[in-house]
């Protein structure tokens, strides 16, 4: 058993290698959108020195399909996850879901800024289901004025035949606990 955050903590290590200078001395803010909860994790040189969670995630975006479109909480969660929304959803519920996603970010950012001594944050990496919302680094980045990436803690290890490597990439950001846990040592 262990924490959310500190299984993507652990996972934390295969991304970091993918940064530039593999992170050193940089901030590195992981962001984890889940269903009802956005956890800002921020890192340095593999260490934890900020964790906050903020009541905002997908389930946000659920509610408003349901109640843009008239479905069921189940018809909604399945048309976010298969898609074929009318040709509206993009522009009417999920921009500004996004907008207001990358607003909550920001603001998640202005309260560690607040409440410690860094000053600036090098990336955002986004985890969680709603990081594979198409177009969401782009609006976390011009919302956060900080590059942003979607997580991908996969990207460097190699692949079974057996695993279809588009599925993969996109179920990444929501397997970073997973990953994690599966990386998990028992040297205490």
């Amino acid at each position: 058993m262990d924490i959310d955050s500190f299984a993507a903590q652990a996972a934390f290590e295969l991304i970091e290698r993918q940064l530039p200078d593999a992170g050193k001395d940089q901030s590195v803010a992981i962001i984890d959108i889940g269903g009802a909860i956005m956890t800002l994790n921020v890192m340095r040189n593999g260490q934890s020195v900020y964790l906050r969670e903020q009541p905002f995630g997908g389930n946000q975006l659920t509610q408003e399909i349901q109640s843009h479109f008239g479905m069921s909480p189940e018809e909604a969660e399945a048309a976010k996850r298969a898609g074929g929304l009318p040709d509206n959803y993009e522009t009417d519920v999920l921009a500004p879901f996004l907008d207001r996603l990358g607003l909550e970010v920001a603001r998640a950012l202005q309260f560690f800024f607040a409440s410690t001594q860094f000053n600036q944050i090098n990336h955002i990496l986004l985890a969680g289901g709603c990081a594979a919302l198409p177009g969401i680094d782009e609006v976390v980045t011009k919302r956060a004025a900080v590059n942003t990436r979607v997580a991908n803690p996969f990207a460097n290890m190699a692949l079974s035949s057996k695993i279809r490597p588009k599925q993969l990439t996109s179920d990444a950001p929501s397997l970073m606990v997973a990953c994690g846990l599966a990386m998990r040592r028992f040297d205490a």
